[in-house]
């Protein structure tokens, strides 16, 4: 729903944002990482392979993750400030997943992308290991993740995921 605070919280969940009242701390050992529409984690005049060069994998690894995200080819060594707004929510998505977090926070993941990239997407994070913290307004895309909770906005509720309520994330 417009308007239900959803990017506020995920900023306070990413702990980039102190909460308006209460307290709020992630448990023992999480590592959360966060996908903010912006793209702020991407730069200009850095390529897309040194994007992700800093988490040690050999660059065979880093380029078959690039290739699962859809990033084929010399798009490895591209400036990744020259990169269309779909190929830039790949390269931050690829960012999350060799970032080593067991939580990913993901707001609005599938804006700019065409749909055989959302579903390579939604293939690619439904075998991820960890917790998602999801906001999305795609109902193919969330059923592709098989959710097994909800937290209904603005009102707070959390409930178990069922495929009746797919319907409402058209509408939210």
């Amino acid at each position: 729903l417009t308007g239900a605070g959803k990017p506020s919280r995920m900023r306070v969940l990413a702990q980039q944002t102190e909460p308006d009242a209460g307290t709020f701390s992630c448990g023992h050992g999480v590592s959360a990482g966060y996908y903010a529409q912006e793209h702020e984690g991407i730069r200009a005049g850095a390529t897309v392979m040194d994007h992700l060069k800093t988490v040690g994998l050999p660059e065979s690894q880093l380029r078959t993750l690039l290739g699962t995200f859809g990033l084929f080819g010399d798009v490895a060594y591209q400036d990744a400030g020259t990169l269309s707004g779909g190929e830039k929510t790949k390269l931050a998505l690829a960012q999350l997943v060799t970032g080593r977090h067991n939580l990913l926070l993901l707001d609005e993941p599938t804006n700019n992308l065409d749909p055989p990239s959302r579903d390579a997407i939604g293939d690619a994070l439904s075998d991820w290991p960890g917790a998602v913290v999801l906001v999305s307004h795609d109902p193919d895309f969330v059923a592709r993740l098989e959710p097994s909770r909800v937290l209904m906005m603005p009102d707070g509720d959390l409930d178990y995921w069922s495929e009746d309520m797919l319907e409402l994330v058209a509408l939210a």
